[in-house]
């Protein structure tokens, strides 16, 4: 696309850290959640979170798959290409002039309210969630203050703007919550005809038949597989909409895209890789339709890596035989290493150890098997996992509505199990998410916290450490000073919790 001095019709766009891939490392991302500490702006986006590449006009040569999803349906519903550019906010100053009429900005958590932002801005509690600095800042540019182009913003944490009434006061015209790709040609449509539309949109579920192909490469050269997850898990989003798996064609065109577009790696986003292709309400893995999917892509010329997003725990012990041949596959295709040795990884779901909490908010988590079966489910899946060269991420929440004493003992003593294994554990305050059943409850709070839970969290970040030293070889050292930085200035805020911290700095020290 060549530069035009008045700028772009449509400037689609996303922050800083968000349009970044944090030097090709999917799972360093989630630090994006972190508080920035006592580091500048500056020193993060040169060292943590760099820009993207960009053409020499400036067009960013990769985005958020999300915003190329908007791209592709406002090219497929009327808007000439020319006229719809994907930039860096580094960039905007050269995209947005008096021709622009429409900014849209994708974000996944602009206020710092999402899971891993509200547990470890407010656990090391030193300056704002890099999210929210970023979104602010992006916010407060120049060439929006000047032109004054509509400002459309869309996203998996658009919610957060709505629910804390901060739309108008940040400058937003509208609000898209939920999945966009059907009524964001309408509302753009209108912000360039200058024509009158709502501040706050809630949008269904689209057609899926009719989600358009991306048009142009994605971060980490993502591609979706499928949609949805169906267990309904009281806590989440995604659970609540029935699972829709893309067909392969579709899927192969956006790989295809991907590779043209310069990405060698190709992350698989999905609720549940190891579910698609599963008849519908079913929760048995359909294991010629994974495998076909993970060949079909490892096959495809230049393509070196491959990421699979996201499992279930249950699947990988309905089907023992799955990971073993799925492991066959990505061994020569995964970016992950330990000790020399070739490793997968993938985020999981484990959120609790207790089978009573299973039952009340989660219980088509344990599907096909029962609530009661979730601890022996987790220990033989982690087993089977770790015997096939797969380390896993697994998320817990810590206080849920109603949790007790014996609910957080009981996922304690499933955790020292687990250590026995190969993970990476996130522990997670419990945040009352939009379009999920429990978005009315009170969110978990550090000040609220027994002694029991913080016993958890400190668990699961004393094996972590451990864990880390076992890869310093691929960790740089700038992160290890970061998060022992953090982890130092948070203990001289907390009173309280301040022996688990102390325990934790030491750990990071190497002193215990």
């Amino acid at each position: 696309m060549l530069y035009n001095q008045r700028g772009s019709e449509i400037v689609l766009t996303a922050s800083a850290v968000e349009m970044s891939d944090f030097n090709k490392s999917p799972f360093i991302a989630f630090t994006g959640g972190f508080p920035t500490g006592f580091l500048p702006s500056f020193f993060l986006r040169k060292h943590w979170y760099p820009p993207i590449d960009g053409d020499r006009n400036g067009v960013a040569k990769y985005a958020p798959y999300g915003l190329r999803k908007i791209e592709a349906s406002l090219i497929e519903n009327g808007f000439d290409e020319s006229n719809v550019v994907v930039v860096h906010p580094n960039n905007l100053d050269r995209f947005v002039g008096s021709k622009t009429r429409a900014v849209g900005i994708s974000t996944m958590d602009p206020l710092g309210m999402g899971f891993v932002s509200s547990t470890y801005s407010s656990l090391i509690g030193i300056g704002e969630p890099i999210n929210a600095m970023e979104l602010r800042k992006l916010m407060q540019r120049k060439c929006l203050r000047k032109y004054k182009p509509k400002i459309i913003i869309g996203g998996a944490g658009s919610w957060q703007l709505e629910r804390l009434k901060l739309t108008e006061a940040l400058g937003v015209d509208c609000v898209i919550i939920g999945e966009g790709e059907e009524v964001a040609p309408e509302i753009f449509s209108k912000a360039v005809k200058g024509e009158n539309f709502p501040r706050v949109v809630y949008a269904k579920s689209p057609d899926y038949e009719k989600i358009p192909t991306i048009k142009h490469a994605s971060i980490y050269g993502c591609v979706e597989i499928s949609r949805g997850c169906g267990r309904n898990c009281q806590f989440c989003t995604p659970t609540m909409r029935d699972r829709i798996s893309f067909p392969l064609d579709k899927i192969m065109k956006e790989v295809e895209i991907n590779v043209k577009g310069g990405s060698n790696m190709i992350l698989l986003s999905t609720e549940d890789a190891l579910l698609y292709g599963a008849k519908e309400g079913s929760f048995i893995p359909n294991r010629k339709a994974v495998l076909n999917l993970f060949k079909t892509v490892s096959s495809y010329p230049e393509v070196k890596f491959i990421q699979p997003a996201h499992i279930s725990l249950a699947p990988v012990v309905a089907d023992t035989d799955l990971i073993r041949d799925l492991s066959e596959i990505l061994a020569s295709q995964t970016w992950a290493k330990h000790h020399g040795k070739p490793i997968i990884t993938a985020e999981t779901g484990l959120e609790t150890g207790s089978p009573r909490l299973i039952q009340k908010y989660m219980a088509g988590k344990a599907l096909p098997f029962k609530p009661k079966e979730w601890n022996e489910i987790v220990s033989q899946a982690f087993g089977i996992l770790n015997d096939n060269n797969w380390y896993p991420l697994a998320t817990l929440i810590v206080g849920l509505p109603e949790e007790t004493e014996d609910d957080v003992i009981i996922t304690i003593e499933l955790i020292e199990d687990l250590c026995k294994y190969r993970a990476f554990f996130v522990p997670l305050l419990f945040v009352p998410l939009e379009d999920c059943i429990l978005k009315n409850k009170r969110g978990a709070n550090l000040s609220s916290l027994s002694k029991a839970q913080w016993e958890l969290i400190s668990l699961c970040w004393e094996y972590n450490i451990d864990s880390w030293r076992s890869f310093n070889k691929t960790l740089p050292k700038f992160f290890f000073q970061f998060i022992t930085s953090l982890f130092y200035l948070s203990y001289y805020k907390w009173k309280v919790q301040g022996k688990f911290l102390r325990r934790l700095i030491l750990k990071i020290a190497g002193i215990t």
